[in-house]
């Protein structure tokens, strides 16, 4: 008999969401003569990206097994010291925010990509620079295209 794991409820929580938004996203306004694609677009590609990386961790821990015992309970200047990494892409984010509009999409968004795969790839080797450069390089003036010439949108 399968278990429901955080892993198993978390999947199909974000498949459950990523079926109502892409339900609702059929409201938003379709194409206009100027625009190539319509306004949907963009979420939509999140919401296919978003399911099939629920449905990844769904296989995953379906492929796993039973889950693992709960880990004892910490105190809090462990769990702060724990989810360190969390609590800097907050502030991460919030400096991004502020100067967005202060130093435009482009590079507001490469500097804080870099920055926030640099924290969570933990870089330590030419390799994992080399792949940091090169995601926030691709993504970034994709992107930029995306919203500018595909959907019509300014950004800052």
């Amino acid at each position: 008999m399968l278990t429901l794991t955080k892993d198993r409820a978390l999947a199909l929580v974000l498949l459950l969401i990523v079926v109502v938004m892409w339900v609702e996203s059929g409201n938003i306004r379709p194409p206009t003569s100027w625009q190539p694609y319509g306004s949907a677009l963009f979420p939509r590609i999140l919401l296919v990206v978003t399911g099939l990386l629920s449905l990844l961790i769904l296989a995953r821990s379906l492929i796993a097994g039973p889950g693992t015992t709960a880990t004892p309970r910490r105190r809090f200047t462990e769990w702060l010291t724990h989810n360190r990494t969390v609590f800097s892409l907050f502030a991460l984010f919030g400096l991004y925010a502020a100067l967005l509009p202060v130093l435009g999409y482009i590079v507001a968004t490469l500097a804080f990509l870099v920055s926030s795969l640099g924290l969570l790839l933990g870089i330590n080797s030419r390799r994992k620079w080399i792949i940091n450069l090169a995601v926030s390089c691709t993504l970034v003036p994709l992107v930029f295209v995306i919203f500018r010439f595909g959907l019509n949108v300014w950004l800052p």
